[in-house]
């Protein structure tokens, strides 16, 4: 990702309070200034948003970045030893202590700062904007004295980090190819780029409590080397000798959201699928016979898939509706699903994730036989009884092709058989273990 930063800097006596300076040594003594004080205009040729995503699929895409108030970008040439640091007050960047050198030198501007501290980030996207590393240099040799243009290019990638439920563990990691532990960036001196600055100890880049909210959270780590991606005590993920592009981001997933399990009884596993985040492991098929609520009660390895398996209950398909007021009705929420129906081979509803980690995640749930093209429905049991002790389900609906009705209710018929979902009874699955015996 290419940003255009124009940096005009103008000799002037005029004092800016809204700047500091790394400069040790009082260039004047040097012989190599021509006055106090520079601006800077920094011009961002991309959307005018602060950090933005640009999707060109689930998995990966490009990261937009804009200026804010009181950004720093630090400034430097080859004829000093340290940095100048412009803060950005708004129209422009500002410090009062920058000077234009007597003889030509080539200016190096670095985005937010020279050494970056890439360990415990916060995981928003704002606090990946200000550690998302840009690097540039003159075209020329100049003074500066006319003013400098310089192209900034992204030095680093974000990874978009899915923790996918509330259980399990969000303690994440880099190895170098050497296998040291990425803690930060450093400016490279006269060099328009950083390098990876690492430790021989872990040190964590995010780190969320197991217990912690699932969502999605950003992180800022170095691209163009070689990294492998831990969480907590698995590999998750190693890039390529070329590492990540510089000004994309990539999305990871904490834990897997698809896999097997084995049932009791049978030698052949049952898939399962996670559909949004923080949601059960769903079976991608139904038990093989219904079964009547007060027959639904056995737990563990009398559980009729064994213990790898118990049936859903209506915490864990909460998510999945939301009370409409223009319809009445509980509708499928469509910012965790896209339903989908068939009426003339399956008859169903087909339930695919729009969050991202969850695109490629499908779910068939099965229907009634008397599907049509305008109505299509089916009804699955559920775990919790009523305070009278009834049972409960789970019913979807489609009307018109267009409305997607989800509602649990209370159901008197305790004999009546219902089909069963099974969801895994694991709170959480790690990578390397999603297939479970």
């Amino acid at each position: 990702m290419k940003k255009t930063l124009l940096l005009a800097l103008a000799a002037v006596a005029t004092i800016f309070t809204s700047c500091s300076s790394d400069i040790t040594n009082d260039n004047d003594d040097s012989n190599n200034g021509q006055g106090k004080g520079m601006t800077l205009i920094a011009n961002v040729e991309q959307d005018d948003t602060r950090a933005t995503l640009t999707t060109s699929d689930d998995i990966s895409g490009k990261w937009s970045f804009a200026y804010t108030a009181n950004d720093k970008v630090k400034v430097g040439n080859d004829k000093i030893d340290n940095y100048y640091t412009f803060t950005n007050n708004g129209a422009n960047f500002s410090c009062a202590d920058a000077k234009a050198t007597n003889t030509d030198a080539t200016w190096y501007a670095y985005y937010p700062a020279t050494d970056i501290n890439l360990t415990n980030q916060e995981g928003t996207k704002e606090s990946a904007a200000k550690l998302y590393a840009l690097a540039g240099a003159t075209t020329t040799a100049t003074t500066g004295a006319e003013g400098l243009t310089i192209n900034m290019k992204a030095q680093a990638a974000v990874l978009r980090i899915v923790k996918v439920d509330n259980f399990g563990p969000c303690d994440i990691y880099l190895k170098t190819a050497d296998g040291k532990y990425v803690k930060g960036l450093k400016a490279k001196t006269n060099e328009a780029g950083y390098e990876v600055e690492t430790s021989e100890t872990k040190v964590s880049v995010f780190t969320m409590a197991n217990t912690g909210k699932a969502g999605i959270y950003y992180v800022i780590v170095p691209a163009g080397v070689k990294i492998e991606v831990w969480n907590d005590t698995k590999r998750i993920n190693t890039t390529k000798d070329a590492g990540l592009s510089a000004g994309k981001y990539y999305t990871l997933t904490s834990g897997p959201t698809k896999g097997t399990a084995t049932i009791k009884g049978e030698t052949n596993p049952i898939n399962w699928v996670q559909l949004w985040i923080g949601g059960p492991r769903i079976a991608t098929e139904n038990v093989a016979e219904k079964i009547a609520f007060k027959n639904d009660v056995k737990k563990g390895e009398n559980y009729v898939w064994g213990s790898l398996w118990r049936t859903a209950s209506c915490s864990d398909v909460s998510s999945l509706y939301y009370y409409d007021e223009e319809w009445k009705s509980s509708l499928i929420n469509k910012k965790l699903v896209e339903p989908t129906y068939d009426y003339q081979d399956k008859h169903g509803l087909t339930l695919t994730g729009k969050q991202p980690g969850y695109t490629k995640n499908s779910l068939f749930l099965n229907g009634f036989d008397n599907s049509n093209e305008d109505h299509v429905a089916g009804k699955f049991l559920l775990s919790d009884g009523n305070k009278e002790g009834h049972g409960t389900t789970m019913s979807f609906i489609v009307y018109g092709k267009e409305v997607f009705v989800a509602y649990v209710q209370s159901d008197d018929y305790d004999n009546s058989p219902y089909p069963v979902r099974p969801v895994l009874s694991k709170e959480t699955v790690l990578w390397g273990e999603q297939d479970i015996k």
